[in-house]
């Protein structure tokens, strides 16, 4: 279809670089049109961050990514349960994402689990058999919007077959039955039921019923599979006893060989067609695909503040055919909407945009990428929430203005275990090079032990704290496991004399 010139030009900009903030960072393109200042950074091959402004006044950012790059793999983020929300941020770093937008609608306040279809490595993670359908889907090298359903389906010892109506979902159909596996998390089932009168949570473990029960349940153990009726669903469920044998079987239906999907409430374009629904504006967050489905745009524009006052779906769909999208869906917007990236030289992601409740939101998940042709990378502070533990022993410094970020840590050295220690998640067993940071001075300890917990045990180096302050110190590269522990430790049990200092680690894929 034809586009206005204007619309051609940044479509063509957004192809050749990327993107940053409204200021251009060092190193980007920038250009002015009349849309308003443009800034673009490259922020891995294939991969583009745009950030502009358009009338309104609107500021948007923008993610641009070509399909096609072999280095560039689409990513479902979430805090890695279904029943759990957290920053953006934290589950970008979690995987080692370059950047990724938010993503579903969810159960704010309640569960915190999406509402729609959740696609992640083609494995389906959480959704209904209908409603909440629509997805934006990414295959090995093209992308598009798709219909993705629950197929679910439970047999009981007679061989009676019913059809469940939601996996790891925040609401489970009216009459219906839920599937919860260990993804679900932590999260009570009691707050699923929606006012249901009758509810009956069975327990099926080894292909045998392990439990029944009219009050559900919270985390799902591994091994077992829980399935929830509510009213009629539980009446189904009313025959059957501990020792039942009852099989459990699911999978996606639709969007044949997705590897990635996450789902939206409304379709903005479809086939260059744009959508007439009309909604307020608010900021908005969105996906869209060209007609040949290699080229992938994620959008982000703020609203709610005189510099930034949002979209109606209408703007945003003509927004998004603008950029050349033939098809777009809406994602949660509002106070959700934000975008992450990892800007040039950083060691982690960063907010790109200016979420409206004035800080990141805790959302249920997230689309995104990462790049095998940039290492991944992770960086954790001592004030790095949830990540880093130390006893009451260790006090808090901002003294040396060599520290990483606010403060740093420090305690006496004794003949005794007392090590604090940085939780990091590693995305895949490999070889991750291990640094540190501290601040130096001559009171600090001139043989202060990191131990580094490798998939062959602990390994223990020693570092003279009085010099090479200020910046990242190496301590080698080391052969990690994959998953969320405890990965580097500073210990106190050291004959050197001077405090002992716990600042920053940072590991990046070697």
């Amino acid at each position: 279809m034809r586009r206005p010139a204007v619309a051609l030009l940044l479509s063509t900009l957004i192809a050749l670089t990327g993107s940053g903030v409204p200021a251009a960072p060092a190193g980007a393109a920038a250009v002015t049109s009349e849309f308003g200042t443009l800034a673009t950074t490259v922020l891995a091959p294939g991969l583009t961050l745009t950030s502009t402004s358009t009338s309104g006044p609107n500021r948007v950012n923008i993610l641009t990514a070509d399909l096609t790059e072999p280095t560039l793999k689409p990513r479902y983020l979430n805090p890695g349960t279904v029943g759990a929300t957290a920053a953006l941020t934290t589950q970008a770093n979690r995987v080692g994402a370059i950047a990724a937008v938010n993503g579903d609608f969810f159960d704010i306040g309640e569960t915190g689990a999406p509402c729609g279809i959740g696609l992640d490595n083609g494995t389906l993670v959480n959704g209904p058999a209908s409603g909440w359908n629509n997805v934006a889907a990414v295959y090995a090298g093209r992308g598009g919007l798709a219909q993705i359903f629950l197929d679910a389906t439970i047999t009981l010892p007679g061989g009676t077959r019913l059809t469940a109506t939601n996996l790891n979902s925040p609401n489970i159909a009216a009459n219906g039955i839920g599937v919860y596996n260990p993804l679900w998390g932590d999260e009570p089932r009691s707050q699923v039921l929606d006012g249901a009168t009758r509810a009956r949570e069975i327990e099926i473990t080894a292909g045998k019923v392990s439990k029944v029960s009219t009050t559900p349940g919270g985390k799902v153990a591994n091994g077992t599979v829980v399935v929830l009726g509510v009213n009629a669903g539980a009446d189904a469920l009313a025959g059957l006893a501990v020792g039942n044998a009852v099989t459990v079987g699911y999978a996606p239906r639709g969007g044949t060989g997705a590897q990635v999907a996450i789902g939206g409430n409304l379709v903005l374009v479809k086939d260059g067609v744009a959508t007439t629904v009309a909604h307020p504006k608010n900021p908005r967050t969105a996906v869209g695909f060209s007609a040949d489905g290699l080229t992938m745009w994620l959008v982000v524009v703020d609203g709610r503040t005189t510099a930034s006052v949002g979209m109606t779906y209408v703007e945003l769909a003509a927004y998004m055919k603008s950029l050349g999208a033939d098809d777009a869906i809406n994602l949660d917007g509002g106070g959700s909407s934000t975008l992450v990236a990892r800007m040039p030289g950083a060691t982690s992601v960063s907010v790109r945009n200016a979420p409206s409740d004035g800080a990141q939101r805790a959302v249920p998940n997230g689309i995104g990428f990462v790049s095998t042709a940039q290492a991944w990378s992770t960086t954790v502070d001592n004030t790095t929430a949830g990540r880093f533990t130390a006893s009451a022993a260790w006090g808090t410094s901002g003294y040396s203005a060599e520290r990483f970020g606010a403060d740093y840590r420090f305690a006496d050295p004794v003949l005794a275990g007392d090590a604090a220690w940085y939780k990091v998640n590693i995305p895949q067993t490999a070889d991750y090079e291990v640094s540190v940071w501290y601040p130096a001075n001559a009171g600090y300890n001139d043989s202060t032990p990191y131990i580094v917990a490798t998939t062959s045990g602990n390994q223990t180096v020693r570092v003279n704290q009085r010099a090479n302050g200020g910046r990242w110190v190496s301590l080698g590269v080391f052969h990690l496991a994959a998953g969320d522990a405890n990965v580097v430790g500073v210990s106190r049990w050291t004959t050197g004399t001077g405090y002992v200092i716990a600042d920053a680690v940072r590991i990046t894929r070697a």
